[in-house]
């Protein structure tokens, strides 16, 4: 049995009945019964069975069920009934073993240490052969090598949190966390005290055209944190990437011709949105759900 150390996991949830159960199921199946983690998983605008299938998967789990979909007003009606530090946020289509949570949480004890995240492994096999290439390429990328952005899960210390208060009304979660601090008190946790990987299992979309909406997402999302919530340390998620560090970053001919085709198309979806008025329109992947 693995020792146990109190911290909350915090899942916010829309509509996802699809996978919630997995992702519960997951990260409590090597937890202790001792009581020393805290789930709340913060159902958000749900028109679905996810509050009814987190409560059968979970049932020592606080369920909320809040009117408005908002992940950032969901994680935040977490944190204002959670009871333990540190506190580790997961996507719902993300999964996170036990281990690796209590790795990161393990980490978020030491002095200095504001946020954590696990490495990804990514799960392609439900995807075709242009996706394939693209995560090739994305994986020799220095911002996907540094493994501070979260991808879906990552921690917060009790100091971290009580430093930023309330998560403000943005899209990219993981980018406002990954700017508010400098990158000595970030950590990448591969493994945890026995030597034992910790890692997050993330699925991508099924095909590039997903991708490309995903990534037009979340570059919006990037500059709305930029322009809105300024930091000393907002560039720090660009260091070494676009296209100079993509050339330079040893990827194949053919894996790299896909992510820059990508890229391009990510540009024309982002004009087509904003000249259609579409910009800020929500736009999340349901094509990996059923891998």
């Amino acid at each position: 049995m693995t020792k146990s150390l109190p911290f909350t996991l915090i899942i916010p949830a829309h509509n996802e009945a699809a996978v919630i159960e997995r992702c519960l199921k997951t990260a409590l199946a090597e937890a202790p019964d001792d009581g020393s983690v805290e789930v709340i998983v913060a159902a958000n605008g749900c028109s679905d069975d996810t509050v009814s299938l987190a409560k059968m998967a979970a049932p020592q789990a606080t369920v909320l069920d809040l009117p408005t979909g908002s992940k950032t007003k969901a994680i935040n009606a977490a944190n204002a009934i959670a009871s333990r530090f540190p506190r580790i946020y997961l996507d719902a289509d993300i999964e996170c073993s036990y281990r690796s949570l209590l790795a990161m949480a393990v980490v978020l004890t030491e002095p200095d240490v504001m946020t954590a995240s696990p490495k990804i492994r990514l799960e392609l096999g439900h995807c075709n052969r242009w996706i394939k290439a693209y995560y090739a390429a994305w994986l020799k990328q220095p911002f996907a090598k540094s493994g501070k952005g979260g991808a879906g899960c990552y921690g917060l210390s009790q100091t971290a949190l009580e430093s930023i208060g309330e998560f403000p009304p943005i899209i990219g979660d993981d980018i406002w966390i990954h700017t508010r601090f400098p990158d000595e008190q970030k950590r990448l946790v591969q493994s945890d005290a026995l030597g034992r990987e910790v890692f997050s299992i993330v699925r991508p979309p099924k095909t590039l055209w997903q991708q490309v909406k995903v990534e037009a997402r979340r570059i919006e999302g990037n500059a709305d944190v930029k322009r809105d919530y300024p930091s000393a340390y907002v560039d720090i998620a660009r260091e070494g990437g676009g296209l100079g560090g993509a050339l330079k970053s040893g990827t194949g001919p053919f894996d790299l011709a896909v992510f820059l085709t990508a890229k391009v198309l990510v540009r024309i979806e982002m004009r087509r949105k904003r000249l259609f008025g579409k910009r800020t329109e929500w736009t999340r992947d349901l094509s990996s759900r059923g891998a």
